[in-house]
């Protein structure tokens, strides 16, 4: 009898520490914030992932390198895996959304992503802004299922 197939493990090198998952109150708050689209069509935040198991990725701004390389590695998991996993993977940035069309076309990235130019989002969920080393004490990223 044959083994189904493996796949590779791929997961974060720098150590993380643990972290709570955002208080139901928070997330409550933060999916009535409107998010706009690359067309500037807003949407509520909530309504990203309430069908759909979904990854959401908070980046600094599009003008971070850091963020560009981020990206650009996110851009690189297959649209077949998400589908099959019945996953949506979305990024999400601070900045104008005549930023995002230019920032996908740089980076090539091809999924979804929307902005939150008042950083109410960020705000609520507890990000702060700056460079920082990932200890701050908050995620970037939320995964909703």
């Amino acid at each position: 009898m044959s083994l189904p197939p493996t796949f590779p493990v791929v997961q974060q090198v720098r150590p993380a520490p643990a972290v709570p998952h955002p208080e139901p109150a928070e997330l409550r708050d933060a999916a009535r914030c409107m998010v706009v689209d690359e067309d500037g069509r807003r949407v509520p935040f909530g309504t990203l992932y309430r069908r759909q198991k979904t990854v959401v990725v908070f980046v600094r701004n599009f003008l971070c390198y850091t963020c560009k390389e981020y990206v650009e590695d996110l851009a690189k998991v297959p649209r077949s895996y998400l589908q099959e996993a019945n996953v949506r993977l979305i990024v999400i940035g601070q900045s104008s959304y005549h930023h995002i069309k230019p920032f996908c076309s740089l980076t090539g990235y091809p999924h979804e992503m929307y902005v939150d130019p008042q950083r109410e989002i960020y705000k609520i969920l507890g990000m702060k802004r700056g460079e920082g080393n990932g200890i701050s004490g908050k995620n970037n990223f939320l995964i909703f299922m």
